[in-house]
């Protein structure tokens, strides 16, 4: 559940586009992937990705890889948002 809110945290950053250097380097290619296989929105398109029930898709199909790319300390890292 934890995990969960991490990337729930992770997907409103990239989908409030604030400064994407706060992504962490390793979990940008699990959202880009996760946007492009769970929604039907464009890379970029942040109005898309930020509708509730694409934020929930996003969420759920990037969660384990971010896990395991960045690690739970990573993941969970509050001072990354």
């Amino acid at each position: 559940m934890k995990y969960a809110y991490a990337l729930a945290a992770l997907a409103a950053v990239v989908a409030a586009q604030v400064d994407p250097t706060i992504i962490p380097e390793c979990a940008r290619k699990c959202l880009q992937d996760a946007t492009a296989s769970a929604t039907s929105c464009k890379d970029g398109d942040y109005v898309c990705t930020c509708q509730p029930a694409n934020k929930s898709a996003i969420q759920a199909a990037a969660t384990s890889c971010v896990v395991g790319a960045c690690g739970a300390d990573v993941a969970l890292s509050p001072s990354r948002l």
